[in-house]
């Protein structure tokens, strides 16, 4: 017997944001989530170590690098929608920021390689703001995801060694491995959808 999938409907970005812990299952500092949807539903989401702060400052070859391999998982799915996770501070204007710059960036290549963004989104330690449909992305309070009706206090989150563990064969640091399992990620994904 097939468990049903739980459906959680987000209406706007602080709903997905309070989603999105159940969703990957852990508690990821300095990390980019990839969430690949087919049409409204998601096939599964993806976590990738953020560069490091003095990249962001100084970009180079690596940031470079680091946007294809995204870019590449990205067109695996209809649409994506990505979270950067962060420690730092956004600030009032998080597009001046190393990550809301980063974020910026990113939409914008994904949106340059075809592929349909849902949302592109910072969440640090002093707010969260979208930069998707805007020029001049605005500060949000984190009370904002905490009042969502999507929020779940008592959902318990692994750190990332903690769900590395616990999930077997379902990480990889090599860049051909990841996009494989990006491949299979979306290919189960459409196999549940057809049952």
């Amino acid at each position: 017997m097939n468990a049903q999938p739980t459906v959680l409907k987000a209406t706007s970005s602080a709903d997905f944001l309070a989603a999105l812990p159940r969703l990957t299952g852990m508690r990821a500092p300095e990390s980019l989530f990839l969430v690949l949807f087919e049409g409204s539903r998601t096939l599964g989401a993806a976590r990738i170590d953020l560069p490091p702060l003095e990249q962001l400052e100084r970009p180079g070859d690596e940031i470079e690098h680091w946007l294809l391999q995204i870019t590449q998982i990205a067109l695996k799915g209809d649409a994506v929608a990505v979270v950067v996770q962060t420690d730092h501070l956004l600030s009032k204007q998080p597009v001046s920021s190393p990550h809301g710059t980063l974020t910026g960036v990113l939409a914008d290549v994904l949106h340059a390689a075809g592929a349909s963004v849902h949302d592109a989104l910072v969440v640090a330690s002093d707010g969260w703001a979208s930069f998707v449909g805007t020029n001049f992305p605005e500060l949000h309070s984190l009370d904002e995801i905490q009042q969502s009706p999507l929020y779940d206090p008592d959902h318990v989150l692994l750190g990332v060694d903690e769900w590395r563990a616990q999930h077997p064969g379902r990480t990889a640091e090599d860049p051909n491995e990841i996009t494989n399992m990006a491949a299979q990620m979306c290919a189960s994904g459409s196999q549940e959808n057809r049952s």
